[in-house]
């Protein structure tokens, strides 16, 4: 392997990302794509049989991020402006013709819809937070996490994020693709800051330094977009809508 190149991360510019410009859901290549719906399910079943197997070598099953990478589905632009239609803001619910109270969106129904209760040493995922985190990343901390899980064959990186995914593990591509899928990004082939501050919370054979709970992020930027529906090109989490109906 080659040896780790020494990186400043403090002169590195971090990108405040836009998640608001992609195309019309209709047109989102996760809801046409067949595969990746099998992919992620295959990620999450590895992931738990890793854990029950005692092989789970970062801890990515107690990070709890393999139980929030929602499966995209084959679903028609039209369930989310029904929702829009019937989404009171003031009580985050979605309410029938008669008033009552279909599902509401909260990150507490999303883990009763999981059927799954978090632990109390949780941190809630921010945007910001994540941008804000990742300069204060040392030198050294990046050079073990590109040490530790970037592919043998793979030069290490000499540059700043952006980075493509295929020169990290499968495990490590596998973690991209599931956070991305919860942040709302419409590829997994790039590694941006975020990313790479999320993925600094993993080393071999230690258990995660931080343990997110995703479903308040999901829960708000399901808000967030309901809020402002009339500007928002696509609803990055159509899938936990089908499946808040298929619940509740």
């Amino acid at each position: 392997m080659a040896a780790p190149i020494v990186m400043d991360a403090r002169h590195i510019a971090t990108l405040h990302l836009d998640l608001d410009h992609f195309l019309l859901a209709d047109g989102d290549f996760q809801i046409k794509d067949t595969t990746s719906i099998l992919l992620l399910l295959k990620i999450h079943c590895l992931s738990r049989e890793n854990y029950l197997n005692y092989t789970d070598d970062i801890g990515l099953w107690e990070s709890n991020l393999p139980r929030y990478q929602f499966h995209q589905v084959h679903i028609f632009p039209e369930l989310v402006h029904m929702c829009y239609t019937y989404y009171i803001p003031s009580h985050r619910a979605l309410m029938s013709h008669d008033q009552k109270v279909l599902f509401i969106i909260t990150a507490e129904s999303i883990n009763e819809m999981l059927q799954f209760q978090l632990g109390p040493n949780r941190t809630a995922l921010s945007i910001g937070d994540l941008l804000d985190q990742y300069p204060k990343l040392s030198t050294s901390r990046l050079a073990q996490l590109f040490q530790s899980f970037i592919r043998e064959e793979k030069h290490i990186p000499n540059g700043p994020p952006p980075y493509v995914a295929t020169i990290f593990s499968k495990w490590l591509q596998n973690i991209v693709t599931m956070i991305s899928c919860v942040l709302g990004y419409s590829t997994s082939e790039y590694i941006d800051e975020l990313i790479l501050y999320f993925m600094s919370i993993y080393t071999p054979v230690q258990p995660p330094t931080i343990i997110y709970d995703f479903s308040i992020f999901i829960a708000d930027r399901m808000h967030e977009q309901f809020t402002r529906m009339g500007n928002e090109r696509v609803f990055k989490y159509s899938s936990v809508l089908y499946h808040q109906f298929l619940y509740y």
